[in-house]
């Protein structure tokens, strides 16, 4: 039987609302240091028995509207980088029949234990885009201390609004090798699930 897990939606766009005070459940209370910018925990949820997710942001920035964004995501799964990969792909080439704009690229890692996703997408209204992200996701089976297999995907989101895309499009030819690097180099955390 084949696995399937739901990482569709949940890994396109951050979500956008914050009602209370986060609740940590993975052992990443944060602040966490990218690119020389300090994220403390924002926004957390528990949707699945076998999924968690932790989303970090800047001082002064919200989810509802936010320029740099940290998530992690943990599922509880024994399904591999590969598989997971290949959902995203399907997923992103999906996309593309929408927006204009999409765009993704795979990297793997040496050793093939982790690979690298990094994507370009957009939403709007009426042919006007308002938003347009990049994202780069790291993906790497890890091993819980019940001897439990999860998925990790540590993500870092970088975003524009309205009239300031064009300069965010023309600067990222230089600001996605940087972020490559930065994520490639950056690293992961421990992850401890909270029963």
């Amino acid at each position: 039987m084949k696995k399937i897990l739901c990482l569709a939606a949940v890994l396109l766009m951050s979500f956008s609302t914050i009602n209370e005070e986060p609740v940590e459940r993975i052992g990443v209370k944060g602040p966490i240091e990218f690119n020389q910018t300090k994220f403390s925990l924002a926004w957390t949820a528990h949707p699945k028995d076998n999924y968690y997710a932790q989303e970090y942001l800047p001082k002064n920035e919200t989810v509802e509207h936010f320029n740099q964004l940290l998530t992690i995501h943990v599922f509880v799964t024994d399904l591999s980088v590969d598989d997971a990969i290949s959902q995203k792909v399907s997923e992103l080439n999906k996309r593309k029949e929408m927006d204009k704009v999409s765009n993704f690229s795979v990297i793997k890692s040496p050793d093939e234990k982790e690979s690298i996703l990094d994507c370009l997408l957009s939403s709007g209204k009426n042919d006007k885009i308002d938003i347009v992200e990049f994202i780069v996701y790291r993906y790497k089976q890890i091993e819980l201390k019940n001897n439990k297999k999860a998925l990790l995907i540590y993500a870092y989101s970088k975003r524009s609004y309205d009239d300031k895309i064009t300069s965010f499009l023309k600067n990222l030819k230089n600001d996605r090798t940087d972020l490559l690097n930065v994520m490639t180099s950056q690293e992961l955390p421990k992850i401890t699930i909270k029963e």
